[in-house]
């Protein structure tokens, strides 16, 4: 009979130890895998997006005609390497946009030339489609494509291509020329701002910025930091609960090592065959927790690239990561977290001796203080720290000590509990109560990490859904104050200022409308930093009643005569105030105005001031206009056959204020349901693996409960106490949480959002989640007691 018959025998005596272990591997493998499964998809996808997203220069002419072919001709002789670029818009409503390049000139523009993205793939596409007329594109949009009918239409070549932008197809210049027929054409003519500094112009040309580019890595490394804070929140809960299951497996079987050991098996032997098995159970957990992390990837992709492609603007998903290299990551992070949790168990020493007793307890208390101390260093550092990473690990150091002493503080309170029985109570169910007491503690000293798990599973289900909710509650709240028009109206096309000003006088005329509020949007730079720009009417009665967190008497008119509005993103990337001079510039016109109000501004990144409409320039980058509209009895009103009753409102998109906020919410809550989802996977793994560990554990103390039968306590009663016993333990450990789950819900809102996103959350409580959670604890509690069934067992004390 060799080792490996001797360790099965012990899994075949005890299955629910190999399914506990294995569940715990599996469900920290899929949570961990899903979750990077994820977000290597997006860094992948944000390295190749990032040279589509950088600053971009037009040659137009000074005299204000369009450019040409002879134009682009012109500046090629010229020697600059520039490149054209036609765009055609289509009337019809979600219509992807035919964006033509010239592939021969593409490597021009950095982000056709790149090799890390889709540049030279896409021009190599091309190259090879000159044949026949080619589209290029993401699937959902090439699908779009096959659905509208325009003439030739099914002549074209479509190929899916991954890392495009949404909403754009592209194609080779010549075939985005021969639909400029059936839809809007605007010809650029495009080249890199380093081109500039090699070659200056030819007369009666200009260089104009089109996009000053975006700054999407703070952002990414933010929200990608966040969902792998949290895969390594539920592989630190597994390690916890993996060195505790092993832990009892290895007591169970210590005195069979030991009589292998006196059989002629060298301990080195043992040693070895205990690190294979540790191996083995990585792999299994491995190889299935990598199968379920790819269906967890696939239920959160939907949510996942929702919030991304709001980020980007591109389809960040499409490209999955190699498995084999998935696997093997996971690999080797469970065998270093099943190492990191079993190391010093695979010395085959006993865990207590009597002669270390004392030495122990003094070690104990020396572990106390320290826990103490990193706690308190930690608050510390996390409230002086700017950096997310500094903050998470600040944070994570505030975790680890608080939810180390938890059971220490649970273990003193039954203590006192203990004490107070002893003193102070009298009659015959005193010495029972009293045993149940320091029963309880003996559980806890027992159940020590387990039941750190469950606490930190507690605390991060609490601070989660304070986070989230608050933020729901907070965002709805402010939609309903920023959203005062009725109406909202996109064009579906780019106006330049003469055309909104007409557009404004036609929608006053439309019936029931009271007043019509223009809003251009476009990009500036403040000190060197991107920035969105908006810029309305500050007399409209429709920007009455704007929440601002900070602002100046009568901010409106003060607008109109020398402020500028920020958000709050912008105030704290610049540490600006109110009274505040900024310098900023719009197109090539250079502005200096006073801040004189910061505004909330939740749900996105960027950095944004309002400027009064008057003040814009012609030539502002990126500019399109929407309209707000306020209507007198809206619900009386058919403003949805407005397009179809009046031709020049034909391609534009009109949405009333409750279909924004529905998709607003929309966007959100796809968002947010993956940090439930990951949340409510790590309760569940912290409850079953504590309801197995506590299966084990009360097994261990039948000798105790079986001593009360015999003194003549009844089984009922005693079934009674043990499953109370249990509940009371995972129902204080919940009270004794959620104060850590209100620390933590503090640092997601008033930390972490704003080194991560700039925008800080109010905190707000939730006790009627609380008592969800603690009926969980109390429902996981009883159900570790009921596993037990009958606690007596004669057969314990047959050598007694």
């Amino acid at each position: 009979m060799g080792l490996g018959s001797v360790f099965l025998s012990h899994y075949r005596r005890h299955p629910g130890q190999l399914a506990g272990l294995l569940l715990i591997l599996i469900c920290a493998a899929m949570l961990w895998s899903g979750v990077r499964s994820l977000t290597g998809r997006a860094e992948h996808a944000v390295e190749q997006s990032r040279a589509a997203l950088e600053p971009r220069l037009s040659v137009v002419r000074v005299d204000g005609r369009p450019v040409d072919v002879a134009d682009f001709a012109r500046l090629r002789r010229a020697g600059l390497c520039v490149s054209p670029r036609l765009q055609v818009s289509f009337p019809l409503a979600d219509t992807p946009d035919v964006v033509g390049i010239d592939p021969f000139t593409a490597g021009c523009l950095r982000q056709y030339s790149v090799g890390t993205g889709v540049g030279i793939s896409v021009v190599d596409e091309l190259l090879a489609g000159l044949d026949r007329p080619t589209l290029l594109g993401a699937a959902a949009d090439l699908a779009r494509w096959q659905q509208l009918s325009l003439p030739g239409s099914g002549d074209y070549r479509l190929d899916a291509v991954e890392g495009l932008p949404s909403g754009l197809l592209l194609s080779d210049i010549s075939v985005a020329a021969g639909l400029a027929s059936v839809g809007r054409a605007t010809l650029e003519i495009l080249l890199p701002a380093a081109e500039l500094d090699r070659l200056p112009l030819p007369e009666g040309y200009k260089a104009r910025i089109e996009d000053y580019g975006v700054e999407p890595d703070p952002l990414v490394e933010a929200f990608l930091f966040n969902l792998n804070a949290l895969g390594a929140l539920a592989l630190l809960v597994a390690a916890l609960l993996v060195r505790s299951v092993y832990r009892f497996a290895l007591e169970q079987r210590r005195r069979t090592l030991e009589i292998l050991v006196r059989l002629g098996v060298r301990p080195a032997r043992l040693r070895l065959a205990l690190v294979a098995e540790v191996l083995l159970l990585a792999l299994a957990g491995a190889s299935l927790g990598v199968l379920f992390g790819e269906w967890l990837a696939a239920a959160m992709a939907d949510g996942f690239r929702g919030t991304l492609s709001g980020l980007f603007g591109m389809d960040t998903l499409a490209q999955r990561p190699p498995a084999a290299a998935t696997w093997l990551g996971v690999l080797l992070i469970l065998a270093l977290v099943v190492g990191w949790a079993c190391v010093d168990l695979l010395l085959l020493r006993r865990s207590a001796q009597p002669a270390a007793t004392q030495m122990g307890e003094r070690r104990w208390r020396a572990a106390l203080i320290a826990m103490l101390f990193l706690m308190l260093a930690s608050l510390a550092v996390l409230l002086a720290a700017e950096k997310l990473w500094l903050i998470f690990l600040a944070t994570a150091g505030c975790l680890v000590g608080a939810g180390l002493l938890l059971p220490a503080l649970l273990n003193l309170l039954l203590a006192r509990a203990e004490r107070r029985c002893r003193d102070q109570l009298s009659g015959s169910g005193a010495p029972l109560l009293e045993w149940s007491c320091a029963e309880m503690r003996a559980l806890c000293r027992l159940q020590q990490l387990p039941l750190t798990a469950l606490a930190f599973a507690i605390a991060a289900v609490i601070g989660v859904q304070a986070m989230v909710a608050g933020f729901e509650a907070t965002f709805a709240r402010w939609l309903d104050q920023r959203l005062r028009g009725d109406l909202y109206l996109d064009p579906g096309r780019p106006l330049v200022e003469s055309a909104a000003d007409e557009w404004g006088g036609r929608l006053q005329a439309l019936p029931g409308v009271t007043a019509v509020l223009p809003m251009v949007r476009g990009r500036g730079l403040l000190g060197g930093l991107p920035v969105d720009v908006m810029a309305l009417d500050p007399a409209s009665p429709l920007v009455r009643g704007w929440p601002f967190l900070a602002a100046a008497p009568d901010p409106w008119p003060a607008l109109a005569a020398r402020g500028v509005l920020i958000n709050e993103q912008l105030a704290r990337r610049q540490s600006l105030a109110l009274g505040d001079q900024v310098r900023f510039r719009l197109g090539t016109e250079p502005q200096a105005r006073e801040v004189i109000g910061i505004y909330a501004d939740y749900g996105r990144p960027e950095g944004e001031l309002i400027v009064p409409v008057a003040t814009l320039p012609d030539a502002l980058p990126g500019r399109y206009t929407t309209f707000v509209l306020g209507l007198n009895g809206a619900g009386g009103i058919d403003w949805q056959d407005w397009p179809e009753q009046y031709p020049w409102l034909a391609g534009s998109r009109l949405r009333d204020q409750a279909g924004l906020k529905r998709a607003a919410n929309a966007a959100f809550a796809r968002t947010f349901q993956m940090t439930r989802l990951l949340n409510g996977l790590t309760l569940a793994l912290a409850g079953t693996a504590l309801a197995l560990m506590g299966l084990v554990i009360f097994r261990i103390r039948q000798r105790s409960y079986t001593l009360l039968h015999v003194y003549g306590v009844p089984r009922r009663r005693l079934r009674r106490r043990l499953i109370a016993h249990s509940m009371l333990i995972t129902g204080l450990l919940g009270l004794l949480a959620t104060p850590l789950g209100i620390f933590l819900g503090w640092v997601l809102v008033a930390r972490v959002n704003p080194a991560a996103f700039g925008w800080a959350l109010p905190l707000q409580l939730y006790p009627g989640f609380w008592l969800q959670v603690w009926l969980a604890c109390l429902l996981i509690g009883g159900f570790v007691g009921a596993l037990m069934r009958d606690p007596v067992r004669l057969e314990t004390l047959k050598n007694e």
